[in-house]
């Protein structure tokens, strides 16, 4: 039957025409739904109201008879946009939204009120649908608030909801309810924040669906592995996360709905169409040009399928395939991808996948041309290196532990330690000695196995007891390391913005002060006192240790070697400038000359200058200027620290230690010749005459020394040494 000729028959108003063609097209499978409640609607518009409710009774009970009763309140619901106003629909919304939705407490109550007699249709049917959405425990959003809304309770008769946003309760009535954003029953955010067992739940049992539920919520449907962590952690607390996640990842890896970015912190994206996870390796594989993506990107399938599940063969044989082509290009250049390509080729073929097959001896080859093995770990990369290390290992049994001992001053913690246990259980003490070795000579170098080895020997373990018993590698040798390490790290970083020198310097004092620095204590206990004197200056001149380690290593030298600690005794303030009454009035005669004589002086020069004409190409009254602002600064500095000097006092110069205020006999320790110094105040120095000033680096070496004691000064070839002969008073 044509629609058509039935919508024209209405608009004609045959009426009759209409009724007796009526019965078999509302029957027919095929007829249009939409098509056949716009006619009705026409036909009550042209004024047969009696018409158009017979009409729309037999649209109904074909429904009904075919599909149910929803089928006839979701037909009520379409023919209430065309009709506004009905006695007849009006009354089937009211008894088929009570029969359909009786399961619903406060449904008689909501269709009383809001499908009453005086409600425009249109409105009511709308109103009701939201009221029914908002059942207590849906969620929603508004305009008032950032975060989202719960139902609490429904008050049908009222029409008004209880709600609560994130614990505070408000009330929402009919008119406001218009205008709140209905949000789906598995809104991610909401059930975080209202339904966390649900959720928490779900994350247990289905790790994919709750990722899926959790992008879904999001405006581009991804996240990244922080805000995962987030979300996991804000359920199942901090403790709970290294599990889920470690049962999580292998499911997330092979879904075939979500794709996953990166390897150890991926970005989570809700892929569009399902996808294999062996078809989104074959595709983001064959966009990989240069040699290092193609190898990690073969690293990750190996690593994703391992024991977890069964690879692919056919994609095995790819990406074999693919590294040993990416090995004759690299040769040249970069040798050590060459090696990597070679290494990774064969752990495929480890697998018993049909590659092609390489040839030992060009490993061999290869690693003869590879000249500073110790660039591997930075070039590579741990996971590259790992594969490496034990593809030379096979191919070269006779050389492997020589290279693995060239690689390892430049490695991190894990594959330093992995490097000392496998040359320990291979007899090779001798390899790692020397790799040590080079460790310690230049630790700033080295600073993750600098590191490594201190945590490692001071472990309760076999292997500590090998590292400890290794000859030439004491604890003094290995502390002396990590203080130059903290020490050159703290100089470093106070003068560069580089944050991975803040990092190295923390990781180093953390690890200094590990098992609660009992290995310092012990090594402190049986060293000589030679050794302690080098220790404290070391802690004194150290630019990186922080003040607690400092003063629990400094408490330990000065309850073993108290006669090392006479500073306790010294009498001076640092913050003072100590002088002589002849060397305070010179500083002040400075200043005078710098008020009265300079600055008026410079002040005329300006003016001078200034009357030359145009002051932006004056270049006497520029430096005029500058002249100006450098004796003011000097006169303020100056001024600041005669407020801050002291003369010195008598009873400064008459301590059996040198001392502010000394003369000191000593004999250079090399030529035998005895040297006279007297250490006076900052404004007294005259080396020509012997005398320095307290504060000077060569003073600082005899302060605080008796006599007998030894004073150091220098470093490598320019280091002198003297014994204190004499100490008395230098004025």
């Amino acid at each position: 039957m044509n629609l058509l000729k039935l919508k024209k028959l209405a608009n004609a108003g045959q009426f009759d025409e209409l009724a007796e063609l009526w019965p078999e097209i509302v029957t027919d499978p095929e007829a249009d739904r939409d098509m056949l409640l716009r006619i009705v609607g026409q036909v009550r518009r042209l004024g047969a109201p009696e018409v158009s409710d017979k009409l729309l009774s037999a649209v109904l009970h074909a429904r009904e008879e075919k599909h149910g009763k929803a089928d006839r309140l979701e037909t009520c619901c379409m023919a209430s946009e065309f009709i506004t106003e009905s006695t007849l629909l009006r009354r089937e919304l009211r008894n088929l939204y009570n029969e359909v939705h009786g399961d619903y407490v406060q449904t008689s109550a909501l269709t009383g009120k809001l499908i009453g007699d005086h409600q425009k249709l249109p409105v009511a049917v709308e109103r009701m649908e939201r009221f029914l959405s908002l059942r207590p425990g849906a969620f929603f959003s508004d305009r008032s608030h950032l975060e989202p809304g719960m139902v609490e309770s429904v008050d049908g008769e009222a029409a008004v909801l209880s709600v609560t946003f994130a614990g505070r309760s408000e009330t929402i009535d009919l008119e406001a309810v218009d205008d709140v954003i209905i949000l789906p029953v598995d809104h991610f955010p909401s059930m975080l924040r209202y339904q966390p067992e649900a959720l928490q739940a779900l994350a247990d049992e289905d790790p994919e669906a709750f990722v899926i539920q959790a992008l879904k919520s999001t405006r581009d449907r991804q996240c990244a592995y922080k805000d995962l962590r987030k979300h996991v952690t804000q359920l199942k607390g901090e403790s709970g996360w290294a599990g889920w996640w470690k049962k999580a990842r292998p499911v997330l890896r092979t879904s075939h709905r979500l794709e996953l970015k990166g390897v150890s912190q991926p970005m989570f994206r809700l892929l569009r169409r399902e996808r294999s996870y062996e078809e989104r390796v074959r595709e983001g594989f064959e966009r990989l040009k240069e040699a290092p993506a193609v190898l990690e990107a073969v690293l990750d399938y190996l690593d994703e399928v391992g024991s977890k599940r069964e690879p692919d063969s056919a994609l095995l044989v790819e990406l074999g395939n693919a590294a040993a082509r990416h090995a004759g290009p690299q040769l040249k250049t970069d040798p050590s991808m060459t090696l990597a390509c070679l290494a990774v080729h064969a752990r495929i073929a480890e697998m018993g996948v049909p590659v092609a097959m390489v040839n030992p001896q060009a490993a061999i080859g290869v690693l003869g041309r590879i000249k500073e093995p110790s660039q591997l770990p930075a070039h590579l990369g741990d996971r590259l290196l790992n594969v490496v290390l034990l593809f030379v290992r096979k191919a070269s049994p006779d050389g492997w532990a020589d290279f693995w001992s060239a690689v390892m001053p430049r490695c991190g913690r894990m594959m330093s330690d992995m490097i000392a246990r496998e040359l320990l259980a291979a007899g090779r003490e001798k390899e790692l000695g020397e790799a040590i070795d080079r460790v310690l000579d230049h630790p700033t170098a080295s600073p993750a196995v600098c590191c490594w080895l201190w945590r490692a020997r001071h472990a309760e373990s076999k292997q500590a007891a090998v590292l400890r018993s290794l000859p030439g590698i004491d604890s003094s040798r290995c502390l002396d390391a990590m203080l130059k390490l903290i020490d050159a790290t703290g100089r470093m970083s106070a003068v560069s913005d580089d944050k991975r020198l803040r990092t190295v310097l923390d990781q180093a004092v953390e690890t200094l002060g590990l098992y609660d620095a009992k290995p310092i204590r012990d090594l402190v206990e049986n060293m000589d006192i030679e050794t302690a004197r080098r220790m404290k200056k070391q802690l004194d001149a150290s630019d990186g240790l922080r003040a607690s380690l400092r003063a629990t290593i400094t408490a330990m030298l000065r309850n073993t070697y108290p006669e090392i600690y006479v500073e306790a005794a010294r009498p001076w303030e640092e913050d003072v400038f100590y002088t002589t009454e002849s060397g305070l009035q010179r500083r002040q005669n400075e200043l005078e000359e710098l008020v009265s004589v300079e600055l008026p002086a410079v002040a005329k020069q300006i003016g001078e200058a200034a009357s030359h004409g145009d002051l932006s190409e004056n270049s006497e009254y520029t430096a005029a200027l500058e002249k100006r602002d450098q004796i003011t600064s000097n006169a303020t500095r100056i001024e600041g620290e005669i407020a801050r000097a002291k003369v010195i006092e008598p009873q400064m110069t008459t301590t059996d230690f040198v001392n502010v205020g000394t003369r000191v006999k000593a004999r250079d320790l090399s030529s035998g010749k005895e040297e006279t110094y007297n250490f006076l105040g900052v404004w007294d120095s005259n080396p020509d005459k012997g005398v320095l000033s307290y504060r000077a680096p060569l003073a600082m070496a005899f302060m605080g020394l008796k006599v007998g004691d030894q004073a150091e000064y220098g470093e490598g070839s320019e280091k002198r040494s003297w014994e204190i002969l004499e100490v008395g008073p230098a004025l």
